[in-house]
């Protein structure tokens, strides 16, 4: 990655790109659950194409089945998601995406939710736009 400390900066870099496509795939969505499609099926369709990712593979279904086991807590997020924005005000940038991702972890943790795993963002979105995904229909994979 370059000099000694480079890494760190790396981390902070992946934590500002797993925020934002996590924010992209739950929006995503609660969009198609509002518009009446099968969640399920929505997220198979768009997995072969551009909006496919490693995100939506890991983290699509799970979400469905509501399966907010941590392999990263909100905790530590809103935590990393903290750091970046502090690094981002001392090298000029604006990265707006990542304050809105950091604000919406930041909701999680005040509903006591800081414990569950990054997927709870669905939490937060469902929150804000008065839906639940909870009777989705979840495909096999």
């Amino acid at each position: 990655m370059g000099a000694t400390g480079k890494g760190q900066f790396a981390k902070l870099a992946n934590q500002i790109t797993v925020a934002s496509t996590m924010v992209g795939l739950v929006e995503g969505m609660v969009y198609a659950h509002k518009a009446g499609l099968d969640v399920g099926l929505f997220l198979e369709a768009i997995s072969g194409g551009s909006a496919g990712s490693k995100s939506l593979d890991t983290h699509g279904n799970r979400i469905l089945k509501r399966d907010f086991e941590p392999g990263f807590y909100v905790n530590h997020f809103v935590k990393d998601l903290g750091i970046c924005l502090k690094e981002c005000q001392n090298m000029g940038l604006a990265l707006p995406g990542l304050a809105l991702s950091h604000q919406l972890y930041l909701s999680l943790k005040a509903h006591g939710e800081g414990n569950l795993g990054t997927r709870a963002l669905i939490l937060a979105l469902e929150r804000l736009n008065n839906v639940s995904l909870q009777s989705t229909t979840v495909t096999s994979s």
